[in-house]
C-alpha cells in the first residue's frame, strides 16, 4: 500500500509542474489587462504586412513570438488582435453601467407613460419628457452593444507573455 501512495504522490507532483508551465498572451494598456489568451486557445489577428488576416490555435508562447497551428508569428508583426470573447476584467463595468442606464431609461419612460394612461399626470407636452429617458436608454444601449472587436496594437496597447509568477497572470 505504501508503494501505491508513493507512486500516487510522484505522479501528482510530476503532473502539477505542467499546470504551472502554461503561459498566457496578454494585451496590456496602461498596466491593466485588456484581453488574455492561453496556450491552446483560438486566436484571430491581422498582420501589418498587407493587412493579412491570420488565425489558429496557440501552440506555444515565447517572449517575442508565438507558434500557432498555422504559422509562427512575431509579436512585432501583429497589427491588431480580435478580443471579442477574451475581454479582461474591466469589461463587466461597461456591461453593468450600460445595462443600468438602458433599463433605467426604459423603466422611467414606461412609468411616465403608465401615469399618463392612468390620468395621474397630464399628457407629455414638452419634448424633453420624451427625449431624456430615451437618450439615457440610448447611451446605455451604446455602452452595451458598441464595443470594438479588434484591439489595435500601438505604443499604448501592447502584447506581453506572462507565466504563473507574473502579477498579471489570470486564472481562468
Amino acid at each position: 500500500m505504501s508503494l501505491f501512495k508513493a507512486l500516487l504522490i510522484f505522479f501528482v507532483v510530476f503532473f502539477s509542474a505542467d499546470v504551472y508551465g502554461q503561459k498566457q498572451l496578454l494585451i496590456m494598456k496602461k498596466g491593466t489587462v485588456r484581453a488574455s489568451f492561453s496556450e491552446g486557445e483560438y486566436i484571430r489577428f491581422v498582420l501589418k504586412k498587407k493587412h493579412r488576416h491570420a488565425e489558429g490555435h496557440i501552440v506555444e508562447l515565447y517572449d517575442f513570438h508565438m507558434i500557432t497551428s498555422n504559422d509562427t508569428v512575431q509579436f512585432k508583426d501583429i497589427l491588431k488582435v480580435n478580443i471579442k470573447k477574451h475581454r479582461g476584467e474591466r469589461a463587466w463595468a461597461s456591461r453593468v453601467i450600460g445595462g443600468l442606464l438602458m433599463t433605467g431609461g426604459l423603466v422611467y419612460f414606461g412609468v411616465d407613460q403608465g401615469n399618463v394612461a392612468l390620468n395621474i399626470n397630464a399628457q407629455n407636452d414638452t419634448p424633453f419628457q420624451w427625449i431624456a429617458p430615451l437618450a439615457v436608454s440610448g447611451v446605455g444601449a451604446a455602452m452595451l452593444f458598441i464595443r470594438p472587436r479588434y484591439a489595435k496594437l500601438n505604443g499604448i496597447q501592447y502584447l506581453r507573455t506572462a507565466d504563473y509568477r507574473s502579477p498579471f497572470y489570470q486564472v481562468k
